[in-house]
């Protein structure tokens, strides 16, 4: 019985029609480095795969985003999620999540966050060592919108770099209930300054998948 290749005539010829006329010895090392070549693309697919974490969560408002493996969860109190890197020992960064509620207002939320931001930071003052205001403004994350407050701090004698950002879902108009999302890093984590505090590093992920709702599609650039 005659062997059919199953390759088509116009995709030919097959490696095995081209070492046919090979000695053993070649054909067997040619075998062995397609092997390895296979193996190899294995190899470089699996670590291609994202290692990520999906945070969803559906109370008190519905939210979800994902981080990386240098971020670990942690428990603590008056939080919604905590973050931190390291998990243990010496502190890197942390990335935490809290409850907001808005006063009752009218108009848009674009007009009463800042009047809400001036009351929080007085509240940073005090929660903060050596609070050093930095920045303030008008901010978006996906489909949240929201004002974003930047200053440095100090703790334990080191240097931290600190975004608050207050968020609202975009829609419907007059929310209320949102989230503040509260990114903390030092020199250490490998951030450079203020300007970076989520552009690089492990908060980068975190910050920029987040979302209001279930949804998972897209992301901020």
């Amino acid at each position: 019985m005659t062997a059919v290749s199953v390759v088509q005539p116009q995709y030919g010829p097959t490696l095995l029609q081209l070492l046919a006329p090979r000695p053993l010895r070649v054909r067997v090392a040619a075998g062995v480095f397609a092997l390895l070549l296979v193996l190899a693309a294995i190899v470089i697919g699996i670590r291609s795969v994202p290692d990520e974490q999906v945070v969803l969560l559906h109370k008190p408002i519905t939210f979800n985003f994902a981080y990386g493996p240098k971020l670990h969860r942690v428990q603590e109190a008056g939080t919604l999620v905590a973050l931190r890197r390291p998990k243990r020992g010496p502190f890197l960064e942390s990335y935490v999540i809290r409850d907001l509620h808005l006063p009752p207002y009218q108009g848009a939320v674009g007009g009463m966050l800042p009047l809400y931001a001036y009351g929080y930071m007085q509240k940073l003052q005090k929660r903060y060592q050596h609070y050093e205001f930095v920045t303030e403004g008008r901010t978006r994350i996906n489909n949240g919108v929201g004002y974003n407050i930047s200053f440095r701090a100090r703790r334990n004698g080191h240097t931290l770099y600190v975004r608050h950002l207050l968020l609202v879902p975009e829609l419907p108009d007059g929310q209320r209930h949102g989230v503040v999302l509260e990114l903390e890093t030092t020199f250490a984590a490998g951030t450079p300054n203020i300007d970076a505090v989520g552009n690089v590093g492990a908060l980068k992920q975190a910050l920029r998948s987040f979302r209001f709702g279930e949804d998972r599609k897209g992301g901020t650039s």
